[in-house]
């Protein structure tokens, strides 16, 4: 029982320092691993129409969703920091969350797409997503998090005294 605590206990504290990470930190984590290691799998799945490849992706987005760090951040954590003596992510904000949905439904509806047959163009579809998510990740970069009211202030408000 003593084992389980320390595990629940560890958990938590995992989930506190994800909640106060800021949008910007958390997009600055992934950057080192977990984003372009996903969006190369969506890629690969969209490009080659496989619906197997684009399944996994969806399941690692979903447990994107659910877990307090992205699943690519985890093997980040317990295997490249071994190898290259980096310092680990200690954690990722709700950019995250907003992000692996966005990611699982992109999948969802491409793999529906492909079940079903729709002649769709997937290198279009593959550079949309590579676009989106390289906008999605810039925004958080330039901004404290991912809201209209930042896009606006960044785009259209940039250089007004408000």
């Amino acid at each position: 029982m003593g084992k389980m605590k320390i595990v629940k206990n560890q958990l938590m504290a995992k989930w506190f320092v994800c909640r106060v990470t800021s949008g910007r930190k958390s997009a600055l984590y992934g950057i080192r691993f977990s984003y372009p290691g996903y969006i190369s799998l969506v890629v690969l799945g969209v490009i080659l129409t496989n619906p197997y490849i684009l399944s996994i992706a969806a399941l690692i987005a979903f447990f994107g969703v659910i877990l307090p760090m992205h699943p690519f951040d985890y093997i980040y954590n317990y295997g490249i920091t071994q190898l290259f003596r980096t310092d680990q992510i200690p954690g990722r904000g709700s950019e995250l969350q907003i992000n692996s949905s966005v990611a699982f439904l992109f999948n969802f509806v491409v793999i529906a797409s492909i079940i079903y047959g729709l002649q769709l163009n997937y290198a279009v579809m593959a550079i949309i997503y590579v676009l989106s998510s390289t906008f999605f990740i810039a925004v958080l970069l330039f901004t404290e998090d991912f809201s209209l009211g930042s896009i606006k202030k960044l785009f259209i408000n940039k250089g007004r005294n408000n």
